[in-house]
């Protein structure tokens, strides 16, 4: 059973895992502060609009959503994302508020040593960095809905908004 769920959703994990790998090396090239410097040049008008409203795709308020559109539709589906994301965000809370609670954010790391290319009106916060709400809420979600078709190209379309999602909480610096 479990091969075969492994089989079935490669469309999604492999990309996961492909980008897990490549990140792992980029972060053994470069420190977190070299790597979040390096990518925070890289700005442009129309990325600083679609981040940071892509980044709200990774907020409770889509999980609700979510979670009741799946209700209209099968009430087990419904059930599987509210369980799933109640028990990864009581994890990612759990640790973010007690044995990571002195990580903080770029705006905070790099205050007094580096000038951030910050996005215009966008709220940046300082404590509590990691790990990041957003990335663990999208992902889970989105690998639930994969999880749910049996379509290789939308599991894997999950995967790359999951992924554009954490990646906005790094361009926006709030990680």
């Amino acid at each position: 059973m479990m091969k075969k769920n492994l089989r079935q959703n490669l469309a999604f994990l492999l990309p996961y895992l492909l980008f897990l790998i490549t990140a792992g090396i980029f972060l053994s090239i470069h420190s977190k502060a070299e790597a979040h410097i390096l990518l925070n040049q890289y700005r442009s008008g129309f990325m600083d609009y679609f981040f940071s409203y892509i980044t709200y795709l990774g907020d409770f308020t889509t999980v609700v959503a979510v979670t009741l559109l799946l209700c209209l539709y099968r009430y087990r589906f419904a059930l599987l994302v509210a369980v799933s994301n109640g028990i990864s965000a009581l994890i990612t809370q759990s640790l973010k508020h007690s044995i990571y609670s002195d990580v903080v954010r770029p705006k905070k790391f790099f205050e007094g040593l580096n000038t951030l290319n910050l996005v215009p009106g966008y709220e940046n916060y300082l404590y509590n960095s990691f790990p990041s709400g957003h990335s663990t809420s999208a992902f889970t979600t989105f690998f639930c809905l994969a999880l749910l078709t049996e379509n290789k190209i939308i599991k894997f379309i999950l995967f790359a908004l999951a992924l554009t999602i954490g990646f906005s909480r790094v361009y926006l610096s709030q990680h």
